[in-house]
C-alpha cells in the first residue's frame, strides 16, 4: 500500500518536460518542481497537491488533486493561454505510467488566469484530479 504522490509528480513532470511546450518567443518552456531564484518567464512549476482516499472496497486508492503554475511576462493573455493550452493537451485525458501503481484517470477540472500587482505578470493556475491504484 502506497499513495504514489512522488512518482505521479514524477510522471506528470517528465511528460510536460518531454512536450515541448512554447510561449510566444520561447522554444521550450520550462518546468520546474523548485523554481530556480532569478528565472525569467516563461515557465511551468508544478505546484500544491492534495490526496484523500477513493473509498475503494478491495484496493488502495488515492484521489490526487495537482496544481499546475504557469507564469508570463508577456503583455496580453495570449502566452500565458498558449502555454495553458499545451499542458491541458499533454495532460487531460493523458495515459501517462506512474510507477508502481495504475493511473485511473487524469482529468483537468479548473483553470483561471490572474494578473500580478506588477502589471506584468501573468499567473495561471490549473488544476487536475488524479485517480490513483496500487499495481
Amino acid at each position: 500500500m502506497a499513495l504514489h504522490s512522488w512518482n505521479l509528480q514524477k510522471a506528470i513532470y517528465a511528460t510536460l518536460n518531454s512536450a515541448t511546450i512554447t510561449g510566444a518567443s520561447v522554444a521550450d518552456v520550462p518546468v520546474y518542481d523548485d523554481v530556480p531564484e532569478g528565472t525569467s518567464a516563461p515557465y511551468i512549476a508544478i505546484g500544491e497537491e492534495t490526496a484523500i482516499d477513493a473509498a475503494v472496497k478491495d484496493k488502495d486508492a488515492h484521489e490526487h488533486t495537482l496544481t499546475v503554475h504557469v507564469w508570463s511576462e508577456y503583455r496580453g493573455r495570449y502566452e500565458i493561454k498558449h502555454i495553458m493550452e499545451q499542458v491541458y493537451q499533454n495532460l487531460h485525458n493523458a495515459a501517462i505510467t506512474v510507477s508502481g501503481a495504475s493511473l485511473v484517470n487524469l482529468r483537468n477540472e479548473f483553470v483561471t488566469t490572474l494578473q500580478e500587482a506588477d502589471g506584468i505578470t501573468r499567473h495561471g493556475v490549473m488544476r487536475f484530479r488524479a485517480v490513483v491504484f496500487d499495481s
